[in-house]
């Protein structure tokens, strides 16, 4: 939806074809304290203040000991981060789209892309049977991990791991955390906490995907059995936690990006182009930020700038490859376990 805001402003016509689950629970709540300035570039800087969102104040580590270590943004220049209530967020940014206009083909999918010499036609249809056929110059594939566009258009993608997200969310006195996400690794992965909105606190283990097979209706049961093995977390999350049980799934979490990154006219933008491992925390900040860079390039396009999605893509690839060098440098932080799978695989 970052693009299309973007796009409007920049008196560029565009539509927004959005197949999403109403009121879906979605793991990925921490926006940290630079998200700011992009919330403010699109206009968005109520939100933080609606009062639907808490506010993140900093992370609680365990990492490469079984000591604490508190880190608060104390020092950030755009302040603290939030903890998003991520169904509200997605309703936010749903409505302010509204507000301003954006046409909107809610529910739609794509079910074929045909080029023509000067115009692409999407043929969509919705659940209950409508079809309509979309007239258009450029498509910017903002589908997530999915990368729709890019499937459709017979590109690839490249995982660089097998991580994936255990979560569940659990009702939790706010208190607990103190506006502060906590991190602990262990032997085969690490956890993560962050409190969001109304009482609620959503826990998650990050582990390779091929190292566990968990049966979903074992999960629960499984969860529980590895919060035991935590040094920390097991002190925080109580015994009888999922009696409180909101919400539990199994979700990949690789970092990843696409072979070839567009076409003569599209071009992928967020997790569609290149996913972030969570440790970074920069998974929603790169949906907004790349979807409003690639909306920038995109006009620069149609003004006649030939240059403007090379220049955005170089940026979006330099970006990924610094964060990447970056997560092995923190990985390697971690030695008591580097002869085990997980580790060692990041080592």
């Amino acid at each position: 939806m970052a693009a299309a805001l973007t796009l409007q402003k920049e008196s560029v016509t565009c539509a927004v074809i959005d197949y999403r689950r109403e009121n879906v629970f979605k793991p990925g709540e921490s926006l940290a304290p630079g998200a700011n300035f992009i919330l403010d570039k699109l206009g968005l800087h109520k939100i933080a203040a609606s009062g639907f969102h808490n506010a993140y104040v900093g992370n609680n580590v365990v990492w490469g000991g079984t000591t604490p270590h508190q880190r608060y943004f104390l020092n950030e220049p755009y302040g603290n981060g939030l903890h998003l209530n991520r169904v509200v967020f997605e309703n936010q940014l749903l409505e302010t789209a509204i507000e301003r206009k954006i046409t909107l083909f809610l529910t739609y999918q794509i079910k074929e892309i045909t080029e023509t010499p000067d115009k692409i036609l999407l043929e969509c249809f919705s659940p209950s049977g409508d079809f309509t056929t979309i007239e258009t110059d450029f498509i910017l594939d903002c589908s997530g991990r999915a990368g729709i566009v890019a499937k459709k258009s017979g590109v690839k993608r490249t995982a660089l791991d097998n991580l994936v997200s255990y979560h569940f969310m659990i009702t939790q006195p706010e208190t607990v955390l103190k506006g502060m996400t906590y991190i602990e690794s262990v032997a085969d992965g690490w956890w993560y906490m962050a409190p969001v909105n109304e009482g609620k606190m959503v826990v998650n283990f990050m582990s390779d995907g091929d190292l566990h097979q968990v049966k979903p209706e074992l999960l629960h049961d499984w969860l529980q059995q590895k919060i035991r093995q935590t040094h920390h977390f097991s002190a925080l999350i109580p015994e009888n936690a999922f009696d409180s049980l909101v919400h539990s799934g199994i979700k990949t979490a690789s970092t990843s990006l696409l072979d070839v990154p567009g076409g003569t006219r599209w071009m992928a933008a967020g997790d569609a182009l290149c996913s972030y491992d969570p440790l970074t925390s920069f998974g929603i900040t790169n949906a907004l930020t790349g979807g409003y860079a690639a909306a920038k390039a995109i006009t620069g396009l149609l003004n006649g700038d030939g240059t403007a999605a090379t220049e955005y893509l170089s940026k979006q690839m330099a970006l990924f490859n610094k964060s990447v060098a970056m997560l092995q440098n923190q990985y390697r932080q971690e030695q008591r376990w580097a002869d085990l799978p997980f580790w060692k695989r990041r080592h």
